[in-house]
């Protein structure tokens, strides 16, 4: 609220002015501050009234913070239907910018009803270790479910709640809680039915200081790769098709291994099944293709065709040839699988996450966020994910597809 001063006035002609002026006065209502979004193109003025100067004339769905609510002159607009009133916003800022630095004043106006609240800004955090779930902000709160390692939260807040203490890699209390409203993807009200479930804080980090790195899955479709400029374009890591079924091999492998890691590219080897043969005979082969050696990256199974086999075959199937690379190299292999392809063809099993197969390479391109099978993998999300089988990256001819690994060191996915 501003407050004039002026010169003193005669009573009877002070009382006449103010009369006067009652129409146009700005009467406050409310201190409904916050952020909104612009439902429609609106004009923000330089006093509450469509008889005031237009500052200037925001887009739709451009955001504000207004500092209160005021009463002053009536309007009616078209913005997604009719609406009409004589509440305007007091707005400070546009974009992120103060009016002050815009357009040199304090604060502009806006009819009320041209605007909706802005959605509470939410942050993503990755769980340190396996973290409870609760209904409230409290240890003694009921369990709704469990976040695994590595697991992904959006959280529209933080809130005080309980005391609590963990071990979580080390000794960890405080009494700060997340307000959570997605897990791996997908909300909490899809999974329990709520608006909000809480976990405590300490147990995880923000997902923006864990460094994603950039990657690549490469076959003979690539042709000759300038490993070079990958490597001077920020590629970290590149995953190349060895085999297929029983007998073929990728004509590029050999060329794309000793290419990508003379240049220091991490560089892992999959293979294209082909459930249709027997399993033991595809992971050898693969083995014999691949050549596996200490520092590569950890062996793919890539599932993409089912072979004609049910959900419980395929199932099957793919057990066998994990076994099989597990007892001869040593090391659980890494799964590749899109999400509609895992429930449809692998009844959305969540046998593999749960039995030593973390490793999770989801195909899920152009999407902001990949859904996740499995319920979220047993909760433990994603660890590289293709998001683009169309990008391009410089020394490589034609598409390429893109990929991401989650975290910022590559050691626990190496050989």
């Amino acid at each position: 609220m501003s407050h004039r001063r002026g010169a003193a006035l005669p009573i009877a002609l002070a009382i006449a002015l103010v009369v006067a002026a009652l129409p146009a006065l700005a009467q406050p209502v409310s201190a409904a501050s916050g952020s909104y979004l612009a439902r429609c193109a609106v004009n923000l003025r330089a006093g509450p009234s469509t008889a005031s100067s237009v500052r200037v004339t925001i887009s739709k769905s451009t955001s504000v913070i207004a500092s209160g609510t005021v009463t002053g002159g009536s309007y009616w607009a078209a913005c997604g239907g009719a609406v009409s009133g004589g509440t305007w916003f007091e707005i400070v800022a546009v974009d992120g910018k103060s009016v002050a630095s815009l357009y040199g004043v304090r604060v502009v106006y806006a009819a009320k009803a041209l605007f909706r609240r802005a959605p509470a800004p939410t942050t993503e955090f990755l769980a340190n270790c396996a973290v409870n779930v609760r209904a409230k902000p409290s240890t003694s709160a009921g369990i709704r479910g469990a976040v695994g390692v590595h697991g992904v939260v959006t959280a529209s807040a933080t809130v005080s709640g309980g005391s609590w203490r963990a071990e979580c890699g080390t000794s960890v209390r405080g009494s700060s809680w997340l307000k959570v409203i997605a897990i791996n993807g997908r909300s909490v009200s899809s999974l329990y039915g709520v608006r909000a479930v809480y976990v405590a804080k300490g147990l995880f980090r923000s997902l923006a200081s864990t460094s994603y790195l950039e990657g690549i899955d490469v076959s003979n479709w690539q042709g000759q790769i300038d490993w070079a400029r990958v490597r001077a374009a920020g590629i970290r890591f590149a995953i190349a098709k060895a085999s297929e079924g029983v007998g073929f091999q990728d004509r590029s492998y050999d060329r794309n291994k000793a290419g990508a890691m003379a240049h220091g590219i991490a560089f892992g080897a999959y293979h294209f099944a082909r459930p249709e043969n027997d399993p033991i005979a595809e992971a050898d082969w693969f083995i014999e293709v691949a050549g596996y050696r200490r520092g590569m990256m950890i062996p793919t199974l890539d599932l993409e065709r089912t072979g004609g086999r049910s959900p419980a075959g395929l199932t099957a199937w793919t057990k066998a040839w994990l076994k099989r690379v597990h007892d001869r190299l040593g090391v659980r292999a890494m799964i590749y699988t899109s999400p509609s392809f895992w429930r449809r063809n692998l009844d959305n099993t969540s046998w593999f996450a749960n039995h030593g197969y973390a490793i999770l390479w989801l195909a899920h391109w152009e999407r902001s966020t990949p859904s996740i099978p499995a319920s979220g993998w047993a909760g433990r999300s994603w660890t590289f994910w293709q998001y683009s089988s169309t990008g391009t990256v410089p020394g490589i001819s034609g598409p390429v597809d893109l990929d991401r690994y989650r975290f910022s060191s590559l050691r626990p996915v190496t050989y």
